[in-house]
């Protein structure tokens, strides 16, 4: 079972690992994040922030607790749950306040026929760098493409009686960093107890993992599952439980994501020994990421660092769960859908009794 352990796990943190690193370049999110002001910003990331949610909102239940007064049910649960996104997750277009760096007020002027020899060049330059303008910000959000780049669209304007022409620049620094991924993965260890009538403990966590360009990913909740039919004084043909489950993930020191899920389950076991159990749910689920960055860019004085901190609620609502779970005996495997406003797949095995 050990061995069986292993290699589960490093299936997990593999697949987790290619989806974030092997195909993101060199480019860490951080230096990513650094490009933008915080319009731009929210924008890059929101596809993960819904996709982090339901991911934490996920893989929480595959059968009801024990009806029993008091009993003993123990078992461990490696998962992973991944969340899909669209062609529309892959690009954004936003109107956002922008600050240039200097290499970037040098082309502006350049599109508009300014050298550095130009008379009053240098008071131009400064007044570009002394103010930030409001732009058409385009691109890849973080699950876009790395082939493509952060466009600014820079709309004019009128310095000291001088026309500074619209223009459009590129910003090679910021492309998707996640280039083109369809899903995205979480995997998590879980640890379920009980029960005391029909009440079962949850805890799930994954031990640090550093992702390279993401930087180190953990995460840690728990939650509680009751058994209703423990109120009911005659047998019913199915199970139904109540939940309530929270957890936190964080990635580097960029995201720190909290989500909570309330749920009614409802399920029913054919078969002893060797079973199958199918289950359905319907959850009311939220989801909040904090983003922290420093923004940079240039002044007349040099550069300037901006700190950046918000908070973005994933489109987490209403969900509906269907799955249906094979034991043999002490062996477990399970798997399931949830059609949601982001939709994700769970497959997980767990070891119990």
């Amino acid at each position: 079972m050990r061995n069986q352990v292993k290699v589960f796990l490093t299936i997990l943190f593999a697949t987790t690992i290619l989806l974030f690193s092997a195909k993101s370049q060199a480019q860490t999110l951080d230096e990513t994040l650094n490009n933008l002001s915080q319009q731009a910003g929210e924008a890059y990331v929101q596809p993960i922030i819904s996709a982090f949610g339901s991911n934490l909102n996920s893989g929480w239940f595959s059968g009801s607790p024990g009806n029993k007064l008091l009993g003993f049910d123990l078992n461990i649960k490696l998962m992973a749950s991944a969340s899909f996104f669209s062609d529309a997750n892959k690009t954004f277009n936003v109107s956002a306040p922008f600050r240039f760096n200097s290499q970037q007020a040098d082309q502006i002027l350049a599109n508009s026929g300014y050298s550095s020899y130009s008379p009053g060049y240098n008071n131009l330059k400064n007044a570009m760098l002394s103010q930030e303008f409001k732009v058409n910000v385009s691109g890849p959000t973080i699950v876009g493409s790395s082939g493509e780049h952060l466009k600014i669209k820079f709309p004019g304007t009128t310095i000291d009686n001088k026309t500074v022409a619209s223009s459009t620049i590129d910003v090679a620094e910021v492309k998707g960093l996640l280039n083109n991924t369809s899903a995205l993965p979480t995997p998590g260890i879980q640890l379920n107890i009980g029960t005391i009538y029909g009440t079962q403990a949850a805890l799930r966590w994954l031990p640090s993992v550093d992702l390279q360009n993401l930087g180190k990913f953990s995460l840690f909740g728990f939650g509680i599952l009751h058994n209703i039919n423990s109120w009911v004084p005659l047998p019913l043909p199915l199970d139904f439980s109540l939940g309530f489950f929270t957890q936190k993930l964080t990635v580097g020191d960029v995201f720190q994501s909290k989500a909570t899920q309330f749920g009614l389950y409802v399920s029913r076991t054919i078969g002893f020994g060797v079973s199958v159990t199918p289950y359905a749910g319907i959850t009311s689920e939220s989801a909040t990421t904090t983003i922290k960055y420093d923004y940079t860019f240039d002044t007349p004085a040099g550069p300037s660092t901006q700190h950046i901190q918000f908070d973005l609620n994933g489109e987490n609502g209403i969900g509906i769960t269907l799955g249906a779970k094979l034991s043999l005996f002490f062996f477990n495997i399970a798997a399931d859908y949830k059609i949601a406003k982001t939709n994700t797949a769970t497959a997980a095995m767990f070891f119990g009794f």
